[in-house]
């Protein structure tokens, strides 16, 4: 999954033994390790986690990087682009390349343009991405929620919004389409929605993880399309964006909307029934898991090629349950 705003972001639980294997996208059938350091392991690791933008959803996944430090004894460094673009990820993995890491884990801003790159690296430290995979590359393991899943929990939800007013206008909101969890997710949403006749799913709103423009787009889609019925956001900051619209508007029937992700301002939001549903990730898990991964990869350990952390929905029923969580978490 893929800002600028300090937000709440996805709670997890730290306990490793809950992860789920195997039922992500795109991956292959096992793991593979690397030769143990010399010395007998007595070195400490040096990781990079890196990130595909500055989002307030990469907070909680540093604290996953943070506690995983302390509980496996290495070292790590969390690079975040600030503005998503892919000429600026790819100087951090140059950047990596030629400092002194021991390996490192990336959510790819466009896979297929920066396979290379990946390859690159992996030539000389193990690899492996979270949150958007880049399965054409020699990573070795991936820690991912299944976006195609996650995808149908909002379109889900989505329906469940509406109620018995399923007919009208569509409007999907995302910084960019190319990457693989907008991919997905998409792909999710849509196999849920165009199974009801009524609706009819506009083109992508894109917005280039501009914010500015991210709340333009909304505004332009409930001026142009007065039978608009539904808004989703695919991305952590299209929630805010797309409630900010919408509280503005002067619309008197106003689209339900779902969103992905805990932004502050979102589970505000579905606090005061502006937002019907947000489907969040466990970027802790994200953090913690990856590197975990190096290190058993470092270690001479087999891996998995899939961590699956799982994914909730959260309506205003399950609210305060969840933002209990998030507070204990961030403790």
């Amino acid at each position: 999954m893929m800002m600028r705003r300090a937000a709440i972001s996805t709670f997890a639980f730290v306990a490793i033994a809950a992860i789920g294997i195997g039922s992500c996208k795109k991956s292959g059938e096992g793991g593979s390790g690397a030769a143990a350091p010399a010395g007998g392991g007595a070195k400490q690791y040096k990781f990079a986690f890196v990130t595909n933008n500055s989002a307030g959803f990469w907070n909680i996944a540093k604290k996953g990087v943070e506690k995983a430090e302390h509980d496996l004894g290495i070292k790590a460094e969390v690079l975040r682009p600030l503005k998503g673009e892919l000429a600026e990820q790819q100087r951090y993995l140059e950047d990596v390349m030629v400092r002194d890491f021991d390996g490192m884990a990336v959510s790819p801003v466009n896979p297929d343009s920066m396979t290379p790159l990946l390859d690159r690296v992996a030539a000389k430290m193990p690899v492996i991405c979270h949150d958007s995979d880049a399965p054409k590359s020699k990573r070795i393991s991936y820690v991912c929620t299944n976006n195609t899943e996650a995808g149908r929990a909002a379109g889900a939800a989505a329906l469940k919004a509406l109620g018995d007013k399923r007919k009208g206008k569509v409007a999907l909101f995302v910084g960019r389409i190319d990457m693989q969890n907008a991919i997905e997710r998409r792909a999710g949403v849509e196999e849920m929605l165009k199974a009801v006749p009524g609706l009819e799913i506009l083109p992508v709103f894109l917005d280039g993880t501009d914010r500015a423009k991210a709340k333009k787009n909304v505004e332009d889609a409930l001026a142009r399309y007065p039978d608009l019925v539904l808004t989703i956001g695919l991305w952590s900051y299209n929630g805010p964006s797309i409630a900010g619209a919408i509280r503005s508007s002067s619309r008197k029937d106003k689209p339900a909307i779902v969103a992905f992700d805990e932004d502050e301002e979102t589970l505000k939001a579905i606090e005061d029934g502006v937002i019907y549903a947000t489907i969040v990730q466990k970027p802790f898990e994200f953090g913690y898991q990856s590197m975990k991964l190096l290190k058993d990869i470092k270690d001479g350990k087999q891996v998995p090629a899939n961590v699956n952390p799982g994914i909730d929905t959260i309506t205003k029923e399950n609210l305060n349950a969840f933002w209990t969580k998030l507070k204990e978490l961030q403790k």
